[in-house]
């Protein structure tokens, strides 16, 4: 799909640029401890990993994101454990604190990426038509988040939470209820639910597998201001009709 429901990863390696970590680790000339763990390759300069970890934070717009210096050495005592084969758990509030900075990633991102001839974008008019229409047409309710939705339950069992990554299928169409969108539509889907749409995320925390759902995502909750899909007008309310195939807990 040119056009994907998910939202990207909020520390995507890639982007280390062309030296990533684990090049560094298995570099020429690196050894190996008692365990077999690689060691940083010899032949380079300390400078130089301080410079991976500049390009790391800078990739990933930390810089932007307001950290207080406690933070900081949070994260980066985080990353010393991982590398010690001491990780800290990621529970429920970590899963809570990586999709609140994804989403911020998102929005820096959206707003360092302005197309120089922005789609024009409907009115908050428009889109309240647009929404009442679908509520009362599909018979959904909504939520203080604007999603609307409804929800007929599976086989009973847990929900997802933010850790765990769900595989799904939908289909969507346009706000006018009728014109397929194929870029948008899925079979068998697996992502983790940080990496969906914020619409998805709570939709999803209200199904058990086996569950089917209709979700009629309002613009805040789907591409918001970044690059829409070519077709679909850009601000309008997108409609899901999915179904949960399976939840993975870490």
């Amino acid at each position: 799909m040119k056009y994907s429901l998910f939202r990207s990863s909020l520390f995507p390696l890639c982007l280390l640029g062309a030296v990533s970590l684990a090049e560094a680790q298995t570099a020429p000339g690196a050894g190996t401890t008692a365990k077999g763990a690689s060691q940083p390759a010899t032949t380079y300069p300390l400078s130089a990993y301080a410079a991976i970890g500049s390009a790391f934070a800078e990739g990933n717009h930390l810089p932007e994101l307001g950290w207080s210096d406690e933070q900081v050495n949070a994260f980066v005592d985080g990353i010393r454990a991982a590398f010690k084969g001491k990780s800290y758990p990621f529970d429920d509030v970590a899963g809570q604190a990586s999709a609140e900075m994804g989403r911020r990633v998102q929005d820096i991102l959206a707003h360092a990426q302005q197309p120089t001839a922005a789609a024009p974008v409907i009115s908050p008019e428009k889109l309240g038509e647009y929404m009442k229409g679908l509520r009362e047409r599909l018979g959904l309710q909504q939520a203080d988040s604007g999603l609307a939705y409804r929800v007929e339950l599976g086989r009973g069992g847990p929900r997802p939470r933010l850790v765990d990554t769900v595989v799904f299928s939908c289909t969507a169409v346009a706000a006018d209820g009728r014109t397929k969108l194929p870029q948008l539509t899925v079979q068998r889907a697996r992502a983790k639910m940080t990496e969906l749409f914020p619409g998805f995320v709570e939709g999803f925390q209200m199904m058990t597998v086996e569950s089917t759902g209709v979700f009629v995502l309002p613009p805040a909750l789907s591409f918001g201001s970044g690059e829409w899909p070519q077709g679909i007008e850009a601000g309008a309310p997108i409609v899901f009709e999915v179904t949960l195939h399976e939840i993975i807990t870490p």
